[in-house]
């Protein structure tokens, strides 16, 4: 399966663990932004901003999971999930999870394509995927 990760920049530590296990177990990742350099702000830094906003739509429509990492703040993670939506609505992928303390933070946390969860191990539970 093909994943998309979304989360707050402060998390990339946790994301590049958890992108590490999933391809150790066979999974593919979409689009692996955790990589990238800071672009902020986005307006000094507008050709690579344009470059990689082009890219991760077509990440996550191509994604089979995306699973988004809630925080009580943030904003592209946030339109990354409206684009999730949008593809459920229109092609039945990808399966949307949202995960942790701030998951039904915003009504659209109650949309019928997602999957409230508190951790990324009761995703793996729900994938039947036996990552620890």
């Amino acid at each position: 399966m093909k994943w998309y990760l979304a989360s707050r920049q402060s998390r990339k530590e946790e994301v590049k663990r958890i992108i590490k296990s999933l391809e150790e177990h066979g999974q593919e990742i979409s689009y692996n932004w955790t990589g990238l350099e800071s672009l902020h702000p986005y307006s000094e830094n507008k050709d690579k901003s344009i470059k990689i906003s082009g890219k991760i739509p077509h990440a996550i429509s191509s994604s089979d999971i995306f699973v988004l990492f809630s925080d009580s703040g943030g904003t592209d993670m946030f339109i990354e999930l409206g684009i999730a939506i949008n593809n459920f609505l229109n092609h039945k992928k990808p399966k949307i999870y949202i995960l942790g303390e701030y998951n039904s933070r915003s009504l659209m946390h109650f949309h019928h394509s997602i999957t409230r969860v508190n951790s990324i191990e009761e995703v793996f539970e729900e994938e039947k995927l036996s990552i620890k």
